[in-house]
């Protein structure tokens, strides 16, 4: 009894021996397949931590309630990022933009206080932190992201908007934006940006009372409805091609 108790546990780990070396030896391809070899993988390590970059784009928007506020035009950009940890990377930006104002006399009549349009130049330099959607690894050379600036305009003067007292002076933007970056090369970066730039008008006095040369026409905005203040948004494309200064 004892020989043939011997002999059937013998048997049993012949049999489990045999099962777990098939079972291994069909799993192993399966874990072969899983993922990709690092060379063929859509996703690669950010080598590029430190780019500069230049770039180019169109703002458009809101002139404001009064329509004097500056808006529609072109602008050029420098740009300097630097990845951190994690998600995370960091920017300094500075842009020039020809932007429209439109004119106009608050103290004439509405038929008569159109005066046409004018030039402005807006320099605007912001600071913003971006979140790297597929953090510090591309896929297929694409890094898509969100990015919150903070920064100032500064606006150009306007000699020909000397008659409506208005001043677009220096203001404060913040400015969220969405974007792709595509790394063709480790060295070279091609970004995609779309920004809302957002800033505050500010209207002087003469705005909220009538025209001195027609007391009976309305003011250019209503003091019992409209603030002083107002807040514009100006949504910006911008296309930019930089290069990685550091790994």
């Amino acid at each position: 009894m004892s020989n043939a108790r011997d002999s059937r546990v013998k048997l049993n780990i012949v049999v489990a021996t045999a099962v777990l070396a098939v079972l291994g030896a069909a799993t192993e391809p399966c874990y072969a397949q899983v993922g990709h070899p690092p060379g063929s993988s859509p996703y690669q390590p950010l080598r590029a931590k430190r780019v500069v970059s230049v770039g180019a784009g169109y703002i458009w928007g809101s002139a404001g309630k009064a329509g004097v506020g500056p808006s529609d035009g072109p602008v050029v950009t420098a740009r300097g990022d630097q990845v951190l940890t994690g998600p995370l990377a960091v920017n300094l930006s500075v842009g020039v933009a020809n932007l429209k104002r439109g004119l106009i006399n608050p103290n004439s009549a509405p038929a008569d206080s159109i005066l046409g349009y004018a030039d402005q130049t807006v320099t605007l330099l912001d600071a913003g932190i971006v979140l790297m959607l597929t953090g510090q690894k591309t896929w297929h050379g694409m890094i898509p992201y969100v990015d919150l600036s903070l920064g100032v305009a500064f606006g150009g003067s306007v000699p020909e908007d000397s008659l409506s007292g208005f001043v677009f002076g220096t203001q404060f933007t913040i400015a969220p934006a969405f974007g792709v970056q595509w790394y063709p090369s480790d060295r070279l970066m091609l970004r995609t940006e779309f920004r809302d730039i957002i800033w505050q008008l500010r209207y002087p006095p003469s705005f909220f009372t009538r025209p001195e040369d027609d007391s009976l026409s309305p003011p250019v905005l209503n003091p019992n409805v409209e603030n002083d203040t107002e807040w514009t948004h100006h949504p910006t494309l911008i296309f930019t091609i930089g290069y990685a200064i550091g790994f």
